[in-house]
C-alpha cells in the first residue's frame, strides 16, 4: 500500500512540474527560459516609460548577451517570436519584469536575426524588436 502511494504521488509531482515548466497553457511563460546572462553583455534594450523598446534593434557579436532595464509603470516579459512558442531564440526569453527590475538573456550562439516581442503586449509593435548575432541578415536585407 505504501509503495502504491509512494508511485502515485511521484507521477503526481511528475504532472505538476511538467505543467509548471512548460507554462500548462497557451498564454503561460516562455517554452524555454534562459539559462541568463552567461557571455558578454553586447547591448542594452530600455522599456521606457512610454511602453516601448528603445533602441529597437541592436547588434551583438556571437556569446554575448543582451541586458533588458523596464522604466515602464507596468510589468514587461520581452520574448523570441513567434508569440506563444517563443522557439525562434530561446536564449531571448525572460522571466516579467517588475517598474526598475532589469534581466540579462542567455548567451547568443548562433549567427541570426531574432525577433522580439513583449509576451504580456504581443500586439503592441512599439514593444517589437530586433538582436543580429553576428552580423546576421535576411535574405534580400534586414529581417524584422
Amino acid at each position: 500500500m505504501l509503495r502504491r502511494f509512494l508511485v502515485a504521488a511521484t507521477a503526481a509531482a511528475i504532472v505538476v512540474m511538467t505543467l509548471t515548466n512548460c507554462g500548462g497553457g497557451s498564454s503561460g511563460p516562455p517554452a524555454t527560459p534562459p539559462s541568463g546572462g552567461t557571455g558578454e553583455p553586447g547591448a542594452t534594450i530600455t522599456i521606457r516609460a512610454d511602453g516601448s523598446f528603445s533602441p529597437n534593434e541592436v547588434q551583438i557579436a556571437i556569446g554575448q548577451t543582451v541586458r533588458f532595464i523596464n522604466q515602464d509603470s507596468r510589468r514587461h516579459q520581452p520574448t523570441s517570436n513567434p508569440h506563444l512558442q517563443h522557439t525562434d531564440c530561446p536564449a531571448a526569453n525572460l522571466p516579467e519584469m517588475s517598474t526598475g527590475q532589469s534581466q540579462m538573456t542567455a548567451a547568443f550562439n548562433t549567427a541570426r536575426a531574432c525577433g522580439i516581442h513583449d509576451h504580456l503586449n504581443p500586439d503592441s509593435t512599439a514593444l517589437h524588436a530586433v538582436i543580429r548575432v553576428g552580423g546576421a541578415q535576411g535574405p534580400g536585407g534586414p529581417v524584422y
